[in-house]
């Protein structure tokens, strides 16, 4: 078997020997239905329909052939281990026959402890798929969408901003967590105000809940007052259900790998997922194969895993090597969903909710071509404590556990459409990482731990394929942490407590059409900073912004480092900000590059052009209010001379240029002229 995985049904106690349904005791060799503690074989050329809803505890089922379930009336399985061997398939409804809206299909992981000999890797207790899986349960359109109105503490009813279908009543409704932190509010002192609610009677875009709401859920608003944005609601019911029997037990997980041809649709994944946030602790071997320590925190099980999954051999008529749409990730002790070294999928319309770490994760940064589209990823705990020997670096903190909805640990995907929020950390981390060079696939299908079906991808010279049309908001203290190429466009971030955009770029990156707003009310608060884009710019060649609109925050873009370049390049960088407007105390703070720079580097130049600032509403203590600012919050304060920010028609009025020098606790000689303009923190010569 690939990958150390067990035959768990090594030696069955019942066989199939024909077609029919599980409660046929014609379709067994025992001649009687499959019972208790029975471990279960569906040879290959027999199709098992199961058409039952018990409580009957299967040890395992391996599937050679085909187990199917009966779409039209409520069926549930309470198994230990499902193993789909490479022909084999697991079907619980399809995209031709879902399951249908009456009935339920469901999984139940049974909590029993791990058989420390056959399992020593703790594999099994969940669903291992090697083969094809299909699921389908009914319909919800959409999964998630916006309110029309805010929805306040003490009201029962939800307007939606369109109606929906497939949404009944009982259905689990989730509300994100709206607020823009306060310095008080976060960390260690954070308390939940998301929600998790039912629906009592549904006509249309109006619901009424069974309980009143217990929190307000306020959406954004301009520098004016005028509200813009609202959250978003997400139905996290399904009628296709896998889930642990006991959450504080030994729970399931479900894992895809090899081969394996995975499409599964508007199903719900709950409860699910043993390794858990901290130090992990995997079996060991030793040089002959022997187990040396059974681990207590085994790496790599999680609610929903496509690890190595390589794809099936002939690929899908969508042209995608896994297809996850419409499910719901419920409860995970780590993480929600995880792509490991799998390549070509597709994520679309999920929801993943109450997750530690982070909700939907690519692992390693070796994971290329997959699209993640229109997905919402809300309540993520985190943990900053630093973990030693966790499989990855001794000098990172617990890579995806800091509490980002979405933790993209490579660049080589698209990511669209979709929504982060109520996360401890980031609605988006692209970290800061060490990768080199990793490989990925030539062609679908291919396998990359083959050189002949790989290509060497430098990621230090890659960009991300795709990052547009996202949104991010609600008790996070960052939008989207960056550290690669690329470009961010079409970005909505509000109410974050720190930053929309924190980048620190490789080499070039591009911010086009963002969207920042603060909570005016949060702001005036002394202790509390926000920034629209701040950019520690250390080795980017070309940094540029255009086209923001920034309201509500402290600073609209900052930049406290802005290094020249190395020794041996021989081209200037760039930070380059137009066409954008800020309502903000401080619009621009920028620190540009020493005049005297060692070894002669070229400098970087900060230019400013074409770009509206507009004082600040709201009353914000703790100093004044500058459109361009050289002097603010930079560091270090010496008088070593630097390069100006350039300024080209100033509040879009063409022909006002001038450079703006640094001068807080600088000598006279700074800079060719010292006169001042109202709202302009620095030297000014035109």
């Amino acid at each position: 078997m690939p990958q150390g995985v067990p035959f768990f049904c090594a030696s069955p106690t019942i066989t199939s020997v024909a077609t029919g349904e599980w409660s046929n005791p014609a379709t067994w060799s025992s001649s009687k239905v499959p019972g208790e503690g029975d471990k279960v074989a569906i040879d290959a050329g027999h199709t098992v329909t199961y058409d039952v809803e018990s409580s009957v505890k299967i040890g395992c089922i391996e599937v050679r052939g085909t187990l199917t379930f009966r779409t039209g009336a409520n069926t549930r399985l309470r198994v230990v281990t499902i193993m789909v061997l490479e022909n084999g398939t697991l079907e619980i409804g399809s995209p031709a026959h879902p399951v249908t809206p009456a009935a339920t299909a469901e999984i139940v992981i049974a909590d029993q402890p791990f058989d420390p000999e056959l399992d020593p890797s703790q594999i099994g207790n969940g669903i291992v798929a090697l083969g094809n899986v299909v699921m389908h349960g009914q319909m919800r359109t959409p999964t998630f969408l916006r309110v029309a109105r805010e929805p306040l503490a003490g009201e029962t009813n939800l307007t939606l901003e369109r109606p929906v279908t497939g949404w009944n009543v009982g259905d689990r409704l989730v509300i994100p967590d709206t607020r823009q932190l306060a310095q008080n509010e976060s960390g260690r002192a954070y308390k939940p105000q998301d929600e998790n609610v039912e629906i009592a009677s549904i006509a249309g875009a109006q619901i009424t809940l069974t309980e009143p709401l217990a929190y307000s859920h306020r959406g954004a608003r301009n520098a004016v007052g005028t509200l813009e944005f609202v959250p978003h609601v997400g139905n996290i019911t399904r009628n296709v259900i896998v889930r642990s029997e006991n959450r504080a037990g030994t729970r399931g997980h479900t894992i895809f790998l090899s081969h394996a041809s995975i499409d599964i649709r508007y199903a719900a994944f709950k409860d699910l997922g043993r390794t858990k946030m901290g130090m992990l602790d995997s079996t060991e071997f030793d040089s002959e194969g022997r187990v040396a320590k059974i681990g207590t925190n085994q790496i790599g099980r999680y609610p929903v895993h496509f690890h190595h999954d390589f794809g099936p051999r002939t690929v899908p008529s969508n042209g995608y090597q896994f297809t996850l749409i419409g499910d719901a990730i419920e409860g995970s002790q780590k993480w929600g969903i995880t792509v490991h070294r799998s390549h070509y999928g597709l994520i679309q319309d999920n929801i993943v909710y109450d997750t530690r770490g982070a909700g939907i994760v690519t692992e390693d940064g070796s994971e290329s071509f997959n699209t993640f589209d229109h997905n919402f990823s809300l309540r993520t705990a985190g943990s900053r404590d630093r973990v030693e020997g966790n499989g990855y670096s001794s000098t990172l903190p617990n890579p995806g556990g800091d509490g980002s909805a979405f933790w993209f640990r490579g660049p080589n995907n698209y990511i669209r459409n979709n929504v982060g929020a109520n996360a401890a950390e980031s609605g988006f981390g692209l970290p800061v990482t060490a990768l080199g060079t990793v490989r990925i696939p030539k062609f679908r299908g291919a396998d990359t731990s083959k050189a002949s079906e790989s290509d060497p991808l430098d990621t230090a010279h890659a960009a991300v394929l795709e990052f547009a049309n996202n949104e991010a908001y609600g008790a996070i203290q960052s939008g989207v942490v960056w550290a690669w190429s690329g470009t961010i466009s079409n970005l909505t971030v509000w109410h974050s407590s720190q930053r929309a955009i924190s980048a620190m770029p490789a080499e070039k990156l591009a911010v086009q059409h963002l969207v920042a707003r603060g909570d005016s009310k949060v702001l005036a608060t002394a202790a509390e900073n926000p920034i629209g884009v701040w950019i520690g710019n250390y080795a980017a060649k070309a940094v540029s912004v255009g086209q923001m609109d920034v309201q509500g925050m402290r600073i609209g873009v900052s930049s406290p480092v802005f290094y020249g370049q190395t020794a041996e390049s021989t081209a200037e960088g760039s930070l380059t900000i137009e066409d954008s407007y800020f309502q903000t105390q401080i619009g621009i703070s920028v620190a540009t590059a020493y005049t005297d720079a060692p070894g002669g580097r070229p400098l970087k130049k900060a230019v400013v052009r074409s770009s509206v600032f507009e004082q600040l509403k709201a009353v914000v203590p703790g100093g004044p209010s500058e459109t361009i600012s050289m002097n603010y919050g930079m560091m270090p304060r010496d008088p070593r001379a630097r390069d100006p920010i350039f300024v080209y028609d100033y509040n879009k009025q063409a022909g006002n240029d001038f450079k703006v020098y640094y001068s807080l606790e600088a000598p006279v000689t700074v800079a060719p002229c010292h006169d001042t303009i109202p709202g302009v923190g620095g030297w000014v010569c035109r």
